[in-house]
């Protein structure tokens, strides 16, 4: 009987074995995290946008401590924002992929703004899985709660992080939501992971996962997370506001003059619903903005209605830096 071929043999033994299973991840040091996700219930459902956060994992004890910084902080940001005058930027609207250089500095070690982020306790075994604990339910009808749960299962193969958000009260029905990073592949032993993220069935894409460098405090513009969120929000926000026919129409049947007190009431309620839409995009909370976003709300008003300016005019200011906080 004659040998078989070397290429034949390990065809057999690799049929016979069956894939070979990942390596199991260490979730302990710091990593950086990219979406590339779309919006289903954004005015433009099919463009492309981006998010990045660091997230830093350290073993205390028995437990494991999951810290999230949300602002992160590159030397070159070339791809991820564009100018648009003074020391505004826009978040580009596209799946941005880190450069060389950008690489390279994930690897050493990014700055972050410690504005905004988040500290879990989460108790289990990577065998078993871990979590922060089940969300606090309110037992008073005239309380809220709210609540999150983080959770890091699967570390042995392929690793499913979650948050489990909760707000609720006594009286009435509650609202949950989840958002889930699962991953598909784990690449360089153990240090890359790829695989699929949802946000409560809106936003879904992808998600990388980059063992990076130790972080530091950014040595930047020392501009707050709110700040920094304006920032982005505002550059999009006239766009936002022209795409709402519902004030449109508002501002049709005001025409010339002052209107109704009424009617401006209805005006001031669209452009506000239309920058808390922007918010939300950028993942963030509108009432921790509130202040900022009646600011810009009436001086949009006053533009409009006063000063009889039109959408395509505010959206141009917004852009030019003209109409800023």
């Amino acid at each position: 009987m004659r040998a078989a071929a070397p290429g034949a043999w390990l065809l057999a033994v690799t049929l016979a074995l069956g894939a070979l299973p990942a390596a199991a991840v260490e979730l302990e040091g710091t990593w950086h995290v990219l979406v590339h996700y779309k919006d289903a219930e954004a005015a433009h459902p099919e463009r492309e946008r981006w998010e990045d956060r660091v997230w830093v994992f350290e073993r205390e004890g028995s437990r494991l401590v999951w810290i999230e910084y949300p602002i992160v902080v590159f030397q070159d940001e070339t791809g991820r924002f564009r100018s648009l005058g003074g020391n505004r930027a826009a978040r580009e609207l596209h799946f941005w992929e880190p450069n060389a250089e950008q690489l390279e500095q994930i690897a050493k070690g990014l700055e972050i703004n410690t504005r905004g982020s988040k500290r879990k306790t989460l108790t289990g075994s990577d065998a078993r899985g871990w979590s922060s604990g089940a969300a606090a339910r309110a037992r008073s009808a005239s309380v809220i709660t709210y609540s999150e749960t983080w959770s890091a299962e699967g570390l042995g193969d392929r690793p499913v992080f979650a948050r489990e958000d909760v707000l609720s009260s006594a009286r009435a029905e509650g609202m949950e939501g989840r958002t889930e990073y699962r991953t598909e592949q784990v690449e360089a032993g153990g240090d890359v992971l790829r695989g699929r993220y949802d946000r409560d069935g809106t936003r879904s894409g992808t998600f990388v996962m980059r063992r990076a460098g130790l972080v530091s405090t950014v040595k930047g513009s020392g501009l707050t997370q709110s700040e920094r969120v304006m920032q982005v929000m505002l550059s999009q926000a006239g766009i936002r506001i022209e795409d709402r026919e519902a004030l449109r129409a508002l501002l049709e049947r005001s025409g010339r003059g002052a209107p109704p007190e009424p009617l401006r009431d209805e005006i001031r309620r669209e452009i506000e619903a239309a920058l808390e839409e922007q918010v939300r995009a950028q993942g963030e909370d509108p009432r921790t903005l509130r202040p900022r976003i009646d600011q810009l709300t009436r001086e949009i008003e006053r533009l409009l209605v006063e000063e009889g300016k039109t959408l395509a005019e505010i959206r141009r200011m917004i852009e030019a830096g003209e109409l800023a906080l």
